[in-house]
């Protein structure tokens, strides 16, 4: 690599598909440090992180020295105790495991001294559970299946067979209207705690993005609206156009959570028999939603190695 080249902090973010979440990631990649290579090595973090390989000695010292190759190794904290940081993560992890009754996965950042005299921070952002799933359970998806399917997706996350939901909870195709998202979301709400009193999870049905921070990309849900969800389905909308959802910090909570997550694509074999949803008698009704109870559960079959999930009448 020649001293001209920069080195950069991140994967060339042109180059990832929108599923990924590239215009979020486009946005934050302005906050990173573009250095020359030859500035690099005088970076304060990059000193306190790593050590330098010397070919001569073929072998790594825990300092940085311009005659060798850096290496992050992390030396400083791990093995010098700089900064506690496996300490502090300890702790966290085990006041999170025994609030939450399971293991958990947390989301911190660190600032380092830049200077003299200044003192380390260590930044607490996120817990939620790590939710036991089904994941190493082989699940095989047919013909048959789909042909029997009111609901097909090539783009679901997850992995598994699950009859536990008869309730759908739906916006409703013809009715709803991008410039009310925001009522949607509080009627939604609402049903959402009624379900949960009566202990049942339920499927939700709608178009464009769930939890969007804007309410013209979909429906602007925050996580005490949807909390009885089993799983959870973005269909296609001639009325909105945004993105998949599979990028997004609210998209990352929810399959945290073990919530199966089924995007209606642009594939031609992609399909939802709105049809047969509104054939089904309603038990309750808004301007802009629809909930039904179905005799006996849905069964719901997500394939996670092909991404393809079926909903079965």
């Amino acid at each position: 690599m020649k001293n001209s080249q920069r080195f950069f902090y991140a994967l060339k973010l042109t180059d990832l598909p929108d599923k990924f979440g590239s215009s979020y990631i486009k946005s934050a990649y302005k906050t990173l440090a573009h250095l020359e290579i030859d500035d690099f090595i005088d970076h304060p973090p990059v000193r306190q992180l790593s050590s330098t390989y010397i070919p001569e000695e073929h072998r790594i010292r825990d300092t940085v020295l311009r005659q060798g190759h850096l290496v992050l190794t992390f030396a400083n904290i791990l093995k010098y105790k700089s900064f506690p940081l496996p300490e502090i993560l300890t702790d966290i992890l085990d006041m999170g495991r025994k609030g939450m009754g399971s293991p958990v996965e947390v989301e911190f950042a660190v600032n380092l001294p830049a200077k003299q005299g200044q003192k380390p921070q260590f930044a607490f952002l996120q817990i939620r559970p790590m939710a036991l799933r089904q994941q190493n359970k082989e699940v095989v998806i047919n013909e048959k299946e789909i042909a029997d399917a009111f609901c097909f997706s090539t783009l679901a996350l997850g992995n598994g067979t699950f009859h536990d939901i008869a309730d759908i909870l739906y916006v409703k195709p013809d009715a709803f209207d991008p410039a009310h998202t925001t009522e949607i979301a509080s009627d939604i709400g609402k049903i959402n705690q009624q379900i949960i009193n009566q202990n049942r999870k339920y499927l939700l049905i709608g178009p464009g993005r769930w939890g969007s921070a804007d309410r013209w990309l979909g429906i602007p849900v925050n996580w005490n609206d949807i909390s009885g969800i089993g799983a959870i389905i973005e269909a296609k909308s001639d009325k909105i156009h945004a993105d998949p959802s599979q990028g997004t910090h609210f998209f990352q909570n929810i399959t945290s959570l073990g919530i199966s997550y089924i995007t209606i694509s642009q594939s031609e074999k992609d399909f939802i028999d709105w049809d047969w949803l509104n054939s089904l008698p309603h038990v309750s009704e808004t301007t802009y939603l629809r909930q039904v109870e179905l005799e006996t559960p849905l069964t719901i079959k997500i394939d996670g190695k092909k991404s393809w999930a079926v909903l079965l009448k």
